[in-house]
């Protein structure tokens, strides 16, 4: 088999020019389409998307009413500060971006507004509120009520008030007022001159919407450039704050655009630098250009495949261009030391060593295709990506590159060789390596796994302190638990979600409780409500009647005065329906805690974020109540527990199918298991440092691992197989330059600012680098290899 590489390059080397031509016209169209290719950052990308429990939490989270939400701040020291927000939210509104901005609440609350209310009651009625009625039609009270509303209107302003005192004499109005407050109680606000103010009078609130999803990069670059303008309308002196999911999303992707800027520039100029310094031959400009070709070629194929490419992926092109240089190094060193071998012909040269690189390609490739398991569709692109630069640079190197490695023009010296064999005590060097892997297997039984999105996001410190004063100011508006029910109908979606609000109250969940029930209860609680309504009429009715009659002749009142109450009282009442609270104009409410969902109708509930509330909703009780609770916290700890089984299933697919492919390839379970030792020591340094330093790991340390297991696995297939090849070969500083390069790759992402790429350099560099040093000192010590 591997003797049709020897062929190919006998079938190739008379088209030495075509290669060449055809190389270049590929490389450039794929450096063309890549360069044009629009970079998406979606955070969706890097959680699962089947149809488990946390795709189904996270996109009930993004339904939040915060969700898409932009939260404004505005203070004016020493002036009105509703007055610089009523001049930003006008600005605001000109911007076609955004499609509600709200100030305050509806300009149409008034004493008129009370009246309208108050038709309401009959179906609001519940139990508890049926005990105050009890109380409202007590003598005393109805003696006081009446003598209240005489001193009202005999007040200035008195007119205004007159019809609500004629159709409410008893105050029935005020059982229906605190129920307007259980789905408005979002935020810690006082009403002032029809603004949201801070108790402090020092703040002013604006709530803005918009269509854009805050999941979009390209969108939230557009919503942050319609803010940045609107806010140079605040006059001078007043500042803005703004909280939202976009302004994440557009500093999230402002900071990968900024650290690829940094990253690949960095990586080919240390690669450059190596080949400089260490190759100081012509020739070695070939090696050089095969990853500056994989990266290209491996970029168009995964956006093909995909659609689109992440940030977080392309900014591991830095990586690819470390990772994808190894087989090329090898091809490089062993055809240039065995041209002046007469006994070794290119062709022969390139069969005796491509059964390691193509074991070692395999090895790989077996590591990174365990990604493509993933629920997580940033991770498969990823996998994607590094599997096209792989098989592009292995076939590169040995179809392509002999083509152009012809004579030994230079190389590198002898003491190079000799500083990779240094000569250290075998039994020092073996000590130390099982002092370190032992205490990694034992740190790795006790590092954390942090699955919260947050940790593997970028937030500016500007942002986080706006965020920190927001809370300050206006309480965890955004911080709240949320319970969703679903129904193909909206009355039973309101019929699961009165359900959701008897369950709270019965078992006193911590409050405050947010919901759309106690205002807009199911049509079957409105009946149950009216029945309960009348049949206290029935009893009562009469008695209060004449309490009032006696009372109000007493006080003076006409005969007449009270009898829209009486004609109240004595009317059927009706059912309402969200309509009637649009025609209220209090639609603001069902807005927020009912939406649709596809074909589907959701209501919600939010309530603190707590344990003892997390712990009211068991999975028991969401199957009783035909609800689904969603909060921060569980979904954090529900990430994390997935990102637990990821690094059982990518570790353990990608050991299992490198430890095969080791076996087939030596079979000799002594050399079998020397090939595994770079991998055992990589991944137990990764893990003993990150418990040294406190570090728990994220979703991209974990992805990182099996690149570590790849790589390790590479380098001891290429030693273990070094005492079988050619001295000419000179394997080991293939390795060490193959090292090199890596760790160059890998390197340069710890300059980057964002985590996710910042993690993945420090994991692969730390791992990378100790799976080198075992492969070039440990297992030559422990194969008997001398040279």
């Amino acid at each position: 088999m591997f003797h049709l590489f020897g062929r190919a390059y006998a079938f190739l080397a008379p088209r030495r020019g075509f290669l060449l031509v055809f190389c270049v016209l590929a490389c450039f169209a794929c450096s063309l389409f890549v360069s044009r290719l629009v970079v998406r950052e979606d955070i969706s990308t890097m959680l699962p998307d089947d149809s488990g429990r946390i795709a189904s939490d996270f996109a009930l989270l993004r339904l939040a009413p915060f969700a898409q939400r932009l939260t404004i701040t505005v203070s004016h020291p020493g002036a009105n500060p509703a007055q610089a927000a009523e001049t930003l939210a006008t600005a605001l509104r000109r911007e076609p971006v955004f499609t509600r901005i709200l100030t305050g609440p509806p300009s149409n609350i008034s004493l008129a507004f009370l009246t309208k209310l108050l038709p309401l009651a009959p179906a609001l009625l519940n139990e508890q509120d049926a005990k105050t009625l009890y109380a409202l039609t007590d003598s005393e009270h109805v003696q006081s009520a009446l003598e209240q509303n005489r001193r009202d209107l005999l007040s200035p302003g008195a007119v205004a008030l007159k019809n609500v005192i004629r159709q409410d004499p008893l105050g029935i109005r005020n059982i229906v007022l605190p129920k307007l407050a259980a789905p408005s109680r979002l935020a810690d606000v006082r009403i002032e001159n029809g603004h949201f103010v801070s108790r402090d009078g020092k703040y002013a609130l604006i709530l803005v919407d918009t269509d854009i999803p805050m999941t979009d990069s390209l969108g939230a670059a557009k919503v942050m450039s319609s803010y940045e303008k609107a806010v140079a309308a605040l006059p001078q002196g007043a500042q803005a704050m703004l909280v939202g999911g976009h302004r994440h999303t557009h500093a999230n992707a402002q900071a990968i655009k900024d650290d690829l800027t940094i990253i690949l520039p960095s990586a080919f100029i240390l690669l450059a630098l190596i080949f400089l310094l260490f190759m100081r031959n012509r020739q070695s400009l070939y090696v050089f250009l095969v990853p500056v070709c994989v990266v290209g070629v491996a970029g168009t194929a995964t956006a093909l495949v995909h659609g689109s490419i992440s940030g977080i992926v392309l900014g591991f092109g830095a990586v690819l261009l470390g990772i994808s240089v190894d087989y090329a190094l090898h091809v490089y060193f062993a055809l240039q030391n065995s041209s002046t071998d007469e006994n070794l012909t290119p062709a022969h040269t390139l069969t005796q060593i491509s059964p390691a690189i193509t074991f070692g390609a395999l090895t790989s490739c077996t590591a990174l295709a365990a990604l493509l398991v993933s629920d997580i569709p940033g991770i498969r692109q990823l996998a994607v990506f590094s599997l096209f630069g792989i098989i592009t640079s292995f076939f590169m190197s040995l179809l392509i590159l002999p083509h152009f490695i012809t004579a030994k023009t230079g190389s590198l010296t002898s003491t190079t060789h000799r500083r990779t064999r240094k000569s250290f005590g075998v039994a020092p060097l073996i000590t130390l390596w099982i002092a370190v892997l032992s205490a990694g297997i034992w740190f790795g039984q006790h590092t954390r796994i942090n699955g919260d999105l947050r940790e593997m996001s970028f937030t500016p410190t500007e942002i986080q302190a706006e965020e920190d004063a927001t809370r300050t100011i206006w309480g965890s508006m955004r911080d709240l638990a949320l319970i969703f029910v679903r129904d193909r109908t909206f009355d039973g979606a309101l019929e699961k979600n009165d359900r959701v609000w008897s369950f709270l109250q019965a078992h006193n969940a911590t409050s405050p409780i947010i919901s759309l029930a106690p205002l807009l209860p199911a049509m079957q609680t409105q009946l149950q409500n009216i029945s309960r309504w009348n049949a206290f009429w029935q009893d009562n009715g009469q008695s209060t009647r004449t309490l009032i009659e006696t009372e109000q002749k007493a006080l003076g009142f006409s005969h007449s005065a009270f009898s829209p109450f009486v004609e109240f009282i004595s009317a059927s009442p009706e059912t309402f329906s969200s309509e009637s609270l649009h025609e209220l104009g209090i639609q603001e409410f069902v807005d927020v805690l009912a939406m649709r969902d596809g074909d589907d109708f959701l209501a919600l509930t939010l309530l603190p974020d707590t344990t003892k509330n997390a712990a009211l909703l068991s999975d028991y009780a969401e199957r009783e109540l035909g609800a689904q609770f969603v909060s921060g916290s569980r979904f954090r700890e529900l990430l994390g527990d997935a990102m637990r089984i990821d690094v059982l299933r990518f570790s353990g697919s990608a050991l299992a199918g490198v430890v095969l492919l080791n076996a087939i390839l030596f079979r000799n379970p002594r050399k079998t298991l020397l090939a595994l030792l770079p991998i055992g020591m990589g991944v137990t340094t990764v893990l003993a440092v990150m418990y040294s330093f406190g570090q728990a790991l994220n979703l991209f340390h974990i992805v990182s691992l099996p690149l570590i297991i790849g790589l390790g696995a590479d380098y001891g297939i290429f030693m273990v197989c070094r005492p079988e090849q050619s001295a000419q070969h000179q394997t080991a500083r293939a390795v060490l330059f193959s090292g090199l390069t890596t760790l160059c790759g890998f390197g340069v992402l710890v300059l980057a600012r964002h985590p996710a790429l910042h993690s993945i350099g420090i994991t692969v560099l730390t791992g990378v680098g100790a799976a080198m040093i075992t492969a070039l000192w440990v297992v030559p010590a422990l194969n008997g290899d001398r040279r």
